[in-house]
């Protein structure tokens, strides 16, 4: 007999004794009605218990394995989420250390050109959209591992060295973004302070380590600041590409508009986000990692960029109590949907969750390092037994696979498209979320031991958040109902005729 079919069994019976809603199929799994049939196609419907959970950090510096690498600069007002603020902090490198400076070369001007990567969230019509340039006082620097996360501020000069706006239209950004050739950039020129090209122009020596050595250019010139002006209604994304760029523009007695350019794509880029949630949907979620209800206790919210994810437990207990009851089940799909989201408005949903596991005290359940034997071996016992490709390790809330055992390596349930993290996606449609995780659950449901008797985790608590886009690099956000979240397991018996 097969195990796995007896012990679902059993949680069938408790199904049904706890009043779970459970259906019948009264066509067979093809389509077709089937008048003698040996099989019985059945599901269960299970609703989650849910909660709001604040995480305490995003890392928003750019990794060249990012999915996406962007900085992230404006500010807008979400009726749901409340007041979001965000600006960059980016170095500049020379293009080429080794061009020469013309000898008769003469200083024109200097300017930073912002190259737009089209991302864009907030107002909804075409809106004046201010950049302010300030240059660091403060060093950008990843020695000692020291990233950069959504609460990491820079400090900067706080005169600009120039400003400069653009009349951005969502519409059109929606257009150049899904119908652009390479060439099509949309691009915002700042002129800057004459004084800082001045300093720029005068360290340009190719034969001078003031020039040539990043470390010692990065401490004349840490870098520059991009803030948005007080009055803006979007988010921006800019690329952190060889567009966007500081351009210092010269000429010769023989040659006119000649420019030179120093590049942010090679530096430390990153931005900072503030958050004002008084008087939103969430209003007092400020403690981090600790179940919070929402002022409408029947709502649930999902934001990139945010730190907000919604929290569902599930209780595994009852699916043991009658574990023989009925003989050969097999179980066809376990699905977790949001079956509804409420009207999003003009405000982008994102295109797919992850979920991930949490420990008891709501941190993602994390790989034990050394310095945790006895649940470093419990964790590796899980990795085993959890068969299947039902469970992998991810970097975390960044959703990036590992092939390797690591600091901060987070316990993931794989989709049932192997070798795919589980999540859901939405279904634009229908308004809804769904992801299918059959071979997670069954390996969840399973009972098993080790060589040494060591029981395998069934795990309990699980998180939604963010995976498309990019949660670090974008504000989309969800809002739905807590009954919208359901567990779904479809499954067959035979018949006795």
């Amino acid at each position: 007999m097969n195990l796995w079919a007896k012990r679902i069994a059993g949680s069938l019976v408790v199904a049904a004794a706890v009043l779970f809603v459970s259906c019948l199929d009264e066509d067979n799994i093809a389509g077709f009605r089937n008048e003698n049939r040996k099989f019985k196609t059945s599901f269960i419907e299970i609703p989650l218990e849910s909660s709001v959970i604040l995480f305490d950090s995003l890392r928003t510096s750019n990794y060249i394995s990012d999915p996406i690498r962007r900085m992230l600069v404006g500010k807008f007002t979400d009726p749901a989420f409340g007041q979001v603020y965000a600006e960059a902090y980016t170095q500049y490198l020379p293009i080429s250390t080794s061009k020469a400076k013309e000898a008769d070369a003469v200083f024109d001007s200097v300017s930073f050109i912002i190259n737009f990567d089209y991302y864009h969230f907030g107002a909804a019509t075409e809106t004046v959209e201010q950049f302010k340039i300030h240059r660091l006082t403060e060093d950008l620097t990843f020695r000692g591992s020291n990233d950069y996360y959504n609460f990491s501020s820079v400090n900067y000069d706080p005169t600009p060295i120039g400003e400069g706006e653009l009349s951005i239209s969502p519409e059109s950004f929606d257009t150049l973004i899904n119908f652009s050739s390479a060439d099509t950039i949309v691009t915002l020129e700042i002129k800057l302070a004459d004084d800082f090209g001045l300093d720029l122009f005068n360290n340009w020596d190719a034969s001078s380590p003031d020039f040539k050595d990043f470390r010692i250019f990065t401490k004349l010139f840490k870098g520059i600041a991009i803030v948005p002006g007080t009055n803006n209604q979007q988010a921006l994304g800019l690329s952190v590409g060889t567009n966007t760029k500081v351009r210092l523009h010269y000429h010769t007695p023989t040659v006119d508009s000649l420019f030179f350019d120093y590049p942010v794509t090679s530096g430390i880029n990153t931005s900072h986000y503030q958050y004002d949630r008084s008087g939103s949907g969430v209003s007092g979620l400020t403690n981090k990692y600790i179940d919070f209800i929402p002022p409408n206790p029947n709502k649930r919210y999902i934001q990139n960029g945010g730190l907000i994810s919604t929290k569902f437990d599930i209780d595994l207990s009852k699916f043991f109590e009658f574990a023989d009851t009925i003989e050969n089940l097999v179980i066809n799909s376990a699905e977790i949907s949001i079956d509804e989201i409420d009207d999003p408005s003009d405000f982008p949903v994102p295109q797919s969750l992850f979920v991930q596991v949490l420990n008891d005290n709501n941190r993602l359940k994390q790989f034990a390092s050394t310095d945790k034997p006895q649940q470093r071996v419990q964790d590796s016992i899980d990795l085993i037994l959890y068969a299947n490709n039902g469970l992998t390790l991810t970097n975390g809330l960044q959703g990036l696979s590992t092939s390797t055992i690591s600091i901060g390596s987070v316990f993931s349930p794989m989709a049932d498209t192997q070798r795919d993290l589980g999540r859901l996606t939405y279904v634009e449609d229908d308004e809804r979320y769904l992801g299918y995780f059959t071979l997670f659950f069954q390996e969840l449901a399973r009972r098993e031991f080790n060589a040494d008797g060591v029981e395998k985790t069934r795990f309990k608590k699980f998180i939604l958040y963010p995976s498309d886009p990019y949660a670090a690099k974008s504000f989309n956000r969800v809002v739905f109902n807590k009954q919208a979240l359901k567990l779904r397991i479809y499954y067959t018996q035979p018949t006795i005729n």
